[in-house]
């Protein structure tokens, strides 16, 4: 007896599985005028997403761990779109989209594009990366780098770096940005900083594998 050929009926669409190198989601992004730092004709969480997708690559590296959407309960402080920890060294990862003009940042924080004030500010993220300085231990290094991508094609030119511990960069050079960041420290993170991070980012970090692979000191192959 001849059986009936069974057709294939394609199963659900199911969403990527997240890497295990990076903990917590970005559905906590929204959209608020009073996020300091802003896309301009996206919402926040479709640029945190395109970020992420940059960051991609970097999660896949030896000793890197991605945290995502970043606030700790006990503090009022702006939730940070991504936090990577290498090594010692921890970086916050904010992300804008902004159309083309001359940007820069006053004394105060404040961010001009073409001389205007657009309502914007740099400051609440460096209270963000104040906050992280005095709360990790102090052998750790923190810092901030704003991610900005291009609304349209023109010629946008981005803040010069008037606070030192944040630095600016473009979509297309982040990677190489962030990874300049890691090398000055090549040390095995704390276990206790990964589990603080992690418990920001939305729940505790229960895989051991992670905080193992994690607490590995960043490799000197990793040289610029």
């Amino acid at each position: 007896m001849t059986r009936p050929a069974h057709s294939h009926q394609p199963g659900p669409i199911l969403p990527p599985v997240m890497a295990p190198q990076q903990l917590g989601n970005l559905d906590s992004i929204t959209d608020s005028e009073r996020n300091a730092l802003r896309p301009i004709g996206s919402t926040a969480r479709e640029i945190a997403l395109r970020t992420g997708g940059l960051l991609a690559d970097l999660a896949a590296l030896p000793g890197v761990l991605i945290f995502q959407a970043v606030q700790p309960a006990d503090a009022d402080i702006p939730r940070v779109p991504h936090v990577m920890s290498a090594g010692r060294r921890v970086v916050l990862v904010e992300s804008v989209a902004w159309p083309p003009g001359a940007y820069d940042t006053t004394d105060d924080g404040r961010i001009h594009c073409d001389g205007v004030y657009i309502g914007q500010s740099v400051r609440p993220l460096l209270t963000a990366l104040l906050y992280w300085r005095k709360t990790l231990p102090q052998d750790h290094g923190v810092c901030a780098v704003v991610v900005v991508h291009p609304v349209s094609d023109g010629l946008l030119s981005l803040p010069t770096t008037r606070m030192r511990a944040i630095t600016w960069t473009s979509a297309d050079n982040a990677v190489h940005v962030i990874l300049h960041q890691f090398f000055a420290g090549r040390r095995a993170a704390s276990p206790k900083v990964l589990r603080t991070l992690a418990a920001a980012s939305g729940g505790p970090c229960r895989d051991t594998a992670i905080a193992n692979r994690a607490s590995s000191a960043v490799p000197d192959a990793w040289a610029l």
